[in-house]
């Protein structure tokens, strides 16, 4: 080659190369640039921020039924990468708001979580982004701009009742992935969206057939249903077209019907309860530490102790204490149990409390080598009787991943460290039942268990007529997790129809009744504060037969047809596209 034909060369490759980059440099900056993205971004981040305005601390719980909006009107990215990156920030959004009272523990763990939990918002906006195409596909063929709107689409193609349809499967498609998530690597069913209505007693009677899952299903019809109404009233004012018939209006007052008659029965009062039980709960609010010191643990005991004495003097059927009220295990640690054992003397009064168990685990020794004595550490509630003597107990069935147990700890030692709370519990395998007296047995979550459904389920079929909660979130300080777990308790309460006391170590200690009504939570009367140091005696109304609810005795069935009826629609969408592929390619080989 010639130096002259080598000095071409070099031209041409330069030229060429300064050609790609500037076309890489132009469709980054499309790819970031306000056209491309920025709307479905800004509608992405004020849907996500709306959602958990609906949760405390705000507890606005009138947003969620309009909190989609914003995301659906922006027009949906046709790349994908673009409709990831929009999906990804309208989930992380929502959850790195709504869970920041996690990051109280250290180590960014709301913020940490919310990555995961931002998946299945992500992975519902895909759905919602091909079932669009899918339904406008049939009318027409694709635009072939790089983004279609969603207000396009209606006004160009998507009738009525295409609208309705994509409206339905939205709302059946965020059933399933909430329902997913409540159970995928253990679950994590936290502030579900028909939880932000804990407040509306007549809306949580639908609970009682088809759980929270039927309120979220209700929410994303009525968002369907009042962008429809937005898009059809702005084009008949502006373009002064004929209105169309408001299939998605029809649709969500279809839905609301049997949330009405729902709502009727609720004003019914409560039928006279069968026997009614006295009951002292203890908040001692007191701050916790992973590693609990002698100072922390005199503290504790002085505490509980006193409180219960005053208690004591009024004369409850029971006192109950909230989860690990005292740091050391009651069994393993002298001073605490003599302390117990005094206590219960002298007040003569059962006492149910929340305590850290140790069990030995009988390994059998060869003789060549020393016993080495292993526990078993549980998480446990223990029932004394007024001399002390242990009646029953129950060990937490289901613990919390990362915080009581660490997942894969026996694999990668090293996550004890990073993100393990210093403590690896075993889990309970027994629904075990307390015998209160005078026929009323109960069922006692422990924490984050009342986030299960389930497991107040088992409660209930063997025979549980009141439910309780023994939690401590100290742990998270004065934050919004105490009031986010207690909605759950309202939850549980209303949808298995039994009363429900929940006992919290700094807050939200109150009584739930079966209809939804929160009696007698403890707070500051002068200031409103509810993270105080008290107690009260609860008069709880027992009935030994408020019959089984249809969501009790068959589950979550609701959300099982949503998710059926979601996987029908991909797996028909998936045969569709691969025959489309096929005719494509037989197009153009019959070409050739």
């Amino acid at each position: 080659m010639c130096p002259n034909q080598k000095f071409e060369r070099q031209v041409i490759l330069w030229i060429e190369m300064k050609t790609q980059i500037k076309q890489q440099g132009a469709n980054l900056r499309y790819l970031l640039s306000w056209r491309g993205i920025g709307p479905a971004l800004t509608g992405a981040v004020i849907s996500g921020l709306l959602l958990s305005s609906a949760f405390p601390p705000l507890e606005w719980h009138w947003a969620v039924w309009f909190a989609l909006l914003p995301l659906l009107t922006a027009p949906i990215p046709r790349r994908l990468s673009r409709r990831v990156m929009v999906g990804f920030v309208f989930g992380y959004t929502h959850f790195a708001t709504s869970l920041h009272w996690l990051n109280e523990v250290g180590f960014f763990a709301g913020y940490l979580l919310a990555l995961y939990c931002a998946l299945y918002f992500l992975a519902w906006y895909l759905v919602f982004a091909d079932i669009i195409n899918r339904l406008q596909s049939t009318e027409r063929s694709r635009y072939s701009s790089s983004t279609v709107s969603f207000t396009r689409l209606r006004l160009t193609s998507l009738g009525a009742g295409k609208f309705t349809l994509a409206t339905l499967l939205a709302a059946i498609s965020w059933v399933g992935l909430e329902w997913i998530r409540s159970w995928f690597l253990t679950g994590f069913p936290w502030n579900h969206l028909g939880l932000s209505q804990w407040r509306n007693p007549g809306l949580m009677q639908l609970t009682t057939v088809t759980g929270l899952y039927g309120l979220s299903f209700l929410a994303l019809i009525v968002n369907g249903a009042l962008l429809w109404l937005i898009l059809s009233n702005r084009d008949r004012w502006l373009k002064k077209q004929r209105r169309q018939f408001s299939w998605p209006v029809l649709a969500a007052i279809i839905a609301f019907l049997p949330v009405l008659c729902l709502m009727y029965q609720s004003r019914r009062p409560l039928p006279k309860p069968d026997t009614e039980m006295r009951i002292a709960a203890i908040q001692g609010n007191l701050p916790q530490a992973r590693v609990w010191s002698q100072e922390q643990l005199d503290q504790a005991i002085r505490v509980y102790d006193q409180l219960t004495r005053e208690a004591a003097e009024l004369n409850p059927d029971i006192i109950v204490w909230p989860e690990t009220a005292v740091p050391a295990p009651a069994f393993f640690n002298r001073q605490y149990q003599q302390s117990l054992y005094r206590l219960t003397n002298d007040i003569e009064t059962r006492l149910l409390f929340g305590n850290m168990h140790l069990e030995r685990i009988d390994i059998p020794i060869s003789e060549n080598h020393e016993e080495q004595p292993e526990y078993n550490n549980f998480n446990s509630v223990f029932l004394l009787d007024r001399e002390g003597e242990i009646e029953e107990y129950y060990h937490k069935v289901r613990l919390v991943p990362f915080g009581e147990y660490v997942p894969l700890g026996n694999i990668f030692p090293f996550l004890h460290d990073l993100i393990g709370m210093g403590r690896d519990l075993s889990a309970g395998s027994e629904y075990t039942l307390f015998d209160l007296e005078n026929g009323v047995w109960a069922g006692v979550n422990i924490c984050f268990e009342d986030a299960f459904p389930q497991v107040s389920a088992e409660f209930l079929h063997r025979g549980a007529n009141l439910l309780m909660t023994l939690t401590n979130n100290a742990w998270f300080e004065e934050s919004a997790g105490s009031r986010q777990h207690f909605t759950h308790a309202v939850a549980r309460a209303v949808e298995s129809r039994r009363p429900l006391l929940r006992s919290g170590n700094n807050s939200d200690t109150a009584l739930i009744l079966p209809n939804g009504e929160v009696r007698d939570l403890l707070y500051d009367s002068a200031t409103g504060d509810r993270f105080i140091r008290d107690w009260h005696i609860y008069r709880i109304p027992v009935w030994f037969d408020l019959g089984t609810t249809f969501y009790t005795r068959y589950g979550n069935i609701f959300a099982i047809l949503c998710t059926l009826a979601w996987g029908f629609w991909m797996v028909n969408r998936t045969a569709q596209a691969i025959k489309e592929k096929m005719k494509n390619q037989a197009l153009i080989t019959g070409g050739q």
